[in-house]
């Protein structure tokens, strides 16, 4: 499953949600007032096996509508879970573009659905703990343990995965999207062969190599078109297209994708440290600042979009790229460089696993949970998560191999991808690729380079000191995105102005002390709160 669409997808889910407002009695519950699982099995319900009904059963869940317009119950593989569970859904569907005002509305006080269901559909920074802790969300841990053996199982097999879902009552108010066999890395280094090779040149394995380098594809009229018109280094400020894994060359890894745990985040010995703060962040801007101030890196490179971006990969015109994975095969991929002072070579790991917390609730207007929890518990089954990556079984898009596993059928030219596989876009669902699902299913090489080689090159050099998928508390969400909001601003304008323009060394006293002003030492103490109980979950 190539999930760079993933995160871009559904950033319209992501946005911070507007207060609540006008809640309704029934919406009032406290989170001492909810059970998390009922004292006797409902008549209606097969505890174990199916159908999970044994009379037809009708849930109401809110998703998202999918490009193609159509209802989920008309792409077959939900007719399939139809039948097999004998549970229909009336489904409540919303395009991403209006959710978040839908949302908002649905929370304040309007009919509320029995579940929310799809990649991310609740933002997992502002609505789970807000409305689990207001009793909107019912918790689940009790329904998982009597009536969710697969979510069961993920749960303790990960035991990461409970402390990521567990928010800091306790409770687990949401059940994930996962993906394990995810890429572990983001943006990563490539260079162009070509010109390597008709330089003459060895690979760069340090960061003085890797400015020679540069150099020479500055200096030198690559392309035979007697212009100087190369460009020897070019990125943009994108979590799969930026500049900053390089800074672990200078000794600390830092990350920027504005979000909180990856927003100039790390943990070194359980201490949560900021750093852009940090003296390697400053010699590391230094650096990319001389490359910019001789001309080898792309003046484009705060300004651009990856439509500019990959049309100067794609022509084969940029020395060294900071991307996801190059189209063009001229590329290959440039391994983590040692530091000025010798430091060893490391690069930023971001673990496979969970993707978005926020992609399953039951509320509390809904009569039959047992029935809700056992109906998405079969969605993390691992032949049903491949189903809706692959396509359904018995359809065009797998064919069944007689070891067992399913061989993937690449869309044929011209071809509608929704009647093909017959399940919506992966945004639209939820699912857990696991090992054990992927291994279903037997995908046919192209002969180009994938993300998983790049991985494999990446392996040795990455360091996972990223802070935790851990939940907030409300009041704490409220702090650091009071704090948040002007420290970050101010980074990124300190980050592009140095490096564009110089003057780190002249103005890093004052932007250490203003930074504290804004409240980045109170910021810090909220993150290591939230981390030392996120520590503490068992």
């Amino acid at each position: 499953m190539n999930h760079k669409w993933g995160l871009g997808t559904v950033a319209l889910t992501l946005s911070m949600a507007v207060g609540l407002a006008g809640c309704g009695d029934k919406q009032a519950a406290t989170v001492d007032d909810q059970k998390t699982t009922t004292a006797q099995v409902p008549s209606n319900l097969n505890v174990t096996d199916f159908p999970i009904a044994k009379e037809k059963l009708t849930l109401n869940i809110a998703a998202f509508k999918p490009p193609s317009g159509k209802d989920l119950n008309d792409y077959k593989f939900f007719q399939d879970i139809e039948t097999k569970t004998n549970i229909h859904i009336n489904w409540n569907l919303t395009p991403g573009s209006s959710w978040q005002e839908k949302k908002n509305l649905l929370f304040a006080g309007g009919e509320l659905p029995d579940a929310f269901y799809a990649h991310g559909i609740l933002s997992e920074d502002t609505d789970v703990v807000k409305y689990g802790s207001q009793g909107i969300l019912i918790p689940l841990e009790g329904y998982i343990d009597t009536y969710a053996p697969n979510v069961k199982k993920l749960l303790q097999d990960n035991p990461v995965y409970k402390k990521q879902l567990t928010a800091p009552d306790g409770h687990i108010y949401s059940l994930p999207t996962i993906d394990e066999t995810y890429s572990r890395t983001k943006s990563t280094m490539f260079i162009n062969k070509k010109w390597l090779d008709e330089l003459k040149l060895p690979m760069p394995t340090t960061t003085d190599e890797l400015y020679q380098t540069l150099k020479a594809f500055k200096e030198n009229d690559l392309g035979g078109n007697n212009k100087k018109d190369q460009i020897p280094m070019s990125f943009f400020q994108n979590w799969n297209n930026d500049v900053n894994s390089l800074f672990g060359a200078f000794g600390r890894i830092d990350r920027d994708v504005h979000k909180a745990g990856n927003n100039h985040l790390s943990v070194e010995n359980n201490k949560v440290i900021y750093t852009a703060v940090q003296p390697e962040y400053k010699a590391a801007i230094q650096y990319v600042n001389k490359l910019i101030s001789e001309g080898l890196v792309d003046q484009e490179s705060f300004t651009q979009d990856a439509k500019v971006f990959n049309a100067k990969t794609a022509k084969g015109i940029v020395g060294v790229a900071f991307d996801w994975n190059p189209a063009n095969q001229d590329y290959v991929s440039l391994p983590p460089l040692k530091g000025p002072a010798g430091q060893k070579p490391v690069w930023a790991e971001y673990p496979a696993g969970i993707l978005l917390r926020g992609s399953f609730a039951i509320t509390n207007v809904n009569k039959n949970p047992e029935a809700t929890i056992r109906w998405i518990d079969n969605m993390y089954d691992a032949k049903n998560s491949m189903q809706l990556s692959k396509g359904v079984i018995g359809g065009q898009s797998l064919k069944e191999r007689s070891d067992g596993k399913y061989e993937v059928v690449n869309l044929p030219t011209g071809a509608n991808e929704d009647d093909f596989k017959q399940v919506p876009p992966t945004a639209y669902s939820v699912w857990a690729t696991t090992k054990a699902a992927s291994d279903m299913a037997v995908a046919a090489s192209s002969g180009k380079r994938t993300k998983i080689d790049i991985d494999a090159v990446y392996a040795p050099f990455l360091v996972n000191d990223s802070f935790p998928k851990a939940y907030f508390t409300a009041e704490e969400n409220d702090q650091i995105s009071r704090y948040l909001t002007d420290v970050d601003a101010y980074v990124s304008k300190m980050y592009a102005k140095w490096m564009m323009s110089g003057g780190i060394d002249k103005e890093w006293d004052d932007y250490v002390k203003k930074l504290n002003e804004m409240g980045l030492d109170k910021m810090m103490k909220i993150y290591q709160t939230v981390y030392d109980r996120y520590q503490a979950t068992k």
